[in-house]
């Protein structure tokens, strides 16, 4: 599936994700993260202009070691969801970049970060060819096109950054001290229910509406037993819940589809809705936004 196939199905899916585990009230189960987790490190690079946006991480780096059992099976959720790595567009590295020499991402709509193994005078050297010209921004190297309508780019041997802004484009990935993403408690949040994923897809936060925020992520202790987990952050305690009567009873009523699905709720300020659905090695993990979107419909149409 091309990548901006799969964006749009991601997309779709994470306006709706939101599940958890039995229950009333969050297990302390090992797949729980907390504020230093991985994901939560990530999304402390993004500013937290970026919350309009889906938000994607990806630990290409773990897809990597649990896909040597069984590359295929992880091809979908191994890719970031990210037009400049579309194959069907060439970025402005020419062949100086493969997603082998990347091991995490991090992408909004229009910025994110990658971290990785890259011949930064090599992507340079092609930045020029493709006209693009280094000027400084806050005292960093930074790369433009005068078209206006490319990437400005900071690169170095271990690091991609990207933006598509205008006047100061590399501010959404060099957020101020206390205004990332991560220092939102949404956020934090969301992070400490999704726990220890490889991969998570975060729907743009919506203040106004019954679910907040919502996310899909992507556990695995090996390639055979994967882990899908969808947390929903809710208006009160009332709207859990409704969905948390929804989900068990979509899962009750297409058994055996979600067999071993487990829905719970953590009360309090911000309530948390947590599913986590495991996946059989007939199953491709990434199939609740790609096939098995019963769940996704039901927090949709909350």
């Amino acid at each position: 599936m091309p990548i901006a196939m799969r964006r749009r199905a991601v997309g779709a899916a994470a306006v709706a994700l939101a599940f958890a585990t039995a229950v009333s009230g969050c297990s302390s189960d090992s797949g729980r993260g907390g504020g230093d987790s991985e994901l939560l490190q990530e999304l402390g690079t993004l500013a937290g202009d970026n919350s309009t946006d889906q938000v994607t991480y990806v630990d290409m780096a773990a897809v990597r070691r649990l896909g040597e059992a069984d590359a295929k099976r992880f091809t979908t959720v191994g890719r970031p969801a990210n037009r400049l790595l579309d194959s069907y567009t060439p970025g402005p590295w020419g062949e100086h970049l493969e997603l082998s020499q990347i091991d995490t991402t991090v992408d909004a709509e229009d910025t994110g970060r990658w971290v990785g193994s890259f011949d930064a005078a090599a992507i340079t050297a092609s930045l020029k060819s493709h006209g693009y010209t280094s000027g400084q921004e806050d005292g960093r190297q930074v790369w433009k096109h005068p078209g206006g309508t490319r990437p400005s780019l900071e690169v170095s041997d271990h690091e991609i950054a990207y933006s598509f802004g205008d006047t100061e484009p590399m501010t959404d990935v060099h957020p101020k001290k206390g205004a990332s993403l991560a220092d939102r408690a949404e956020y934090q949040r969301l992070a400490d229910c999704l726990g220890d994923v490889y991969r998570a897809d975060i729907a743009p936060l919506t203040a106004a509406k019954p679910v907040r925020l919502s996310a899909l992520g992507q556990q695995a202790d090996s390639a055979a037993r994967n882990t899908e987990v969808l947390c929903a952050l809710v208006e009160d305690e009332a709207t859990a819940d409704r969905l948390l009567d929804s989900l068990r009873s979509v899962v009750r009523e297409k058994a055996p589809r979600y067999d071993g699905t487990e829905v719970t709720v953590q009360k309090g300020d911000r309530p948390v809705v947590r599913v986590t659905v495991p996946d059989t090695a007939a199953q491709q993990p990434g199939r609740l936004f790609l096939s098995d979107i019963d769940l996704g419909l039901a927090v949709a149409g909350l």
